[in-house]
């Protein structure tokens, strides 16, 4: 598959530009001036922002990750169970895994689907805690779960160092679906279609207004 782009566009649906939401407006992607330049007009809907200290995951990035990953739901060799969650030493020793106040027991090395959805909510607020650290602006709960979906799929260790962190903290809102959906070749220079389809999934959550 060829993959086509357009500044503020979707990967292959290049008509329009993405919404973009910042702490002060939201605007609505309307078409492309004939250089290419992305035109916009504002809403009459406004996201509410937030401190991302108080924004926690929602259903949003939750569901996206059940409905693109298979749990493991017998520990591996690597000590990963759940949806890739990784078993620290002291969890094993003592058989089980602490949600929310709750011991998920893992002592025979193997849980359901149901424990792997409980782990999961640990993982993502984990990723919110790291998050909490080094995004600076306010955010709307749609672009906290793109973030907590993308840097699930993309690894935490990224987040401090993101090209994506960054152009948050210095308010570039109308570069940040863009940089999302960059880098989607594989080694041999072929189009990762798994890849592109995750980055896509990310900036539909990231730029997502109800309604429109």
């Amino acid at each position: 598959m060829i993959f086509d782009k357009r500044k503020g566009s979707l990967l292959n649906y290049i008509q329009m530009p993405l919404n973009v939401t910042t702490p002060y407006a939201t605007n609505l992607g309307t078409g492309y001036k004939e250089d290419g330049t992305p035109t916009y007009i504002l809403s009459h809907i406004r996201l509410t922002t937030f401190p991302v200290v108080d924004l926690i995951f929602s259903s949003l990035s939750k569901d996206a990750i059940i409905e693109t990953e298979e749990p493991i739901l017998e520990l591996t060799d690597d000590n990963k169970i759940g949806y890739n969650y990784n078993v620290t030493p002291t969890e094993i020793k003592f058989g089980f895994v602490t949600v929310d106040s709750q011991r998920i027991d893992i002592s025979t090395g193997k849980i359901t689907k149901k424990m792997a959805k409980f782990i999961l909510d640990k993982q993502l607020r984990n990723i919110g805690n790291v998050l909490e650290r080094f995004v600076e602006k306010e955010l709307a709960q749609t672009q906290f779960d793109a973030l907590c979906y993308y840097f699930y799929k993309q690894g935490v260790d990224k987040i401090e160092n993101h090209p994506v962190i960054s152009l948050i903290n210095n308010e570039k809102w109308y570069d940040i679906t863009d940089e999302i959906q960059t880098n989607i070749k594989k080694n041999n220079g072929q189009f990762d279609e798994e890849l592109a389809a995750m980055k896509i999934r990310t900036a539909k959550m990231w730029s997502y207004v109800p309604g429109f």
